[in-house]
């Protein structure tokens, strides 16, 4: 997303997971420095360096769901060192169709208010799949508001059809309200047909 972001608010920890605060705007190009890092921590203090401070930059706790927080990070500062962009990554296990899968999660995805339109999502959001692709994860997947999808289609993510259904803390299980996106990491991967599980929280 742009502002973006992928899902994840209320998270119990350091910082929310969740989707995207911006609309992200094709065709621009980043200005200034752009070269994306992988970062070695990511928290709330970088969360908001980069979005400001607020109780919900990802547009996402109206869902009532409770996030993981990445594993993985990478992020994209400005000249001044300053972090203007980020995504992270979570491996998450999931059933499709009756099959059980481990997928790459996708989230986190957020760009400085003043940096937006200048391709930041494309690149942090890129490089964070290309890693995904050295661990050896063939599927990618992530949570976004509606108004989202249209750029994650930009970057080769496609609609996961029917009801997705995520665990919530203390056994409960809940049916994601947000668009689920899956992308294929490696050629010829496909996404199973019939209802999802994710095995854990969304991330």
């Amino acid at each position: 997303m742009s502002d973006h972001f992928s899902p994840g608010p209320q998270l119990p920890g350091p910082l929310p997971a969740a989707p995207h605060p911006a609309e992200p705007q094709a065709g621009a190009h980043p200005t200034g420095r752009s070269a994306v890092e992988r970062l070695e921590r990511y928290g709330r203090a970088e969360q908001e360096e980069v979005l400001g401070p607020g109780a919900d930059p990802y547009g996402v706790a109206y869902t009532g769901l409770t996030f993981l927080p990445k594993e993985i990070h990478f992020g994209v500062r400005a000249t001044d060192g300053r972090l203007v962009a980020h995504t992270g990554l979570l491996p998450l296990p999931l059933t499709a169709g009756g099959t059980d899968l481990t997928v790459m999660g996708v989230g986190g995805v957020c760009v400085a208010p003043d940096r937006r339109g200048g391709g930041l999502a494309h690149a942090v959001v890129g490089a964070a799949l290309d890693h995904a692709r050295t661990l050896g994860h063939r599927r990618a997947l992530l949570f976004c508001r509606p108004p989202l999808a249209a750029f994650y289609r930009e970057l080769g993510f496609r609609e996961v059809a029917g009801e997705v259904t995520v665990e919530q803390p203390e056994g409960r299980l809940a049916v994601m309200p947000l668009r689920t996106m899956w992308a294929p990491l490696s050629a010829g991967t496909d996404w199973p047909e019939g209802p999802v599980r994710l095995r854990s929280l969304p991330m």
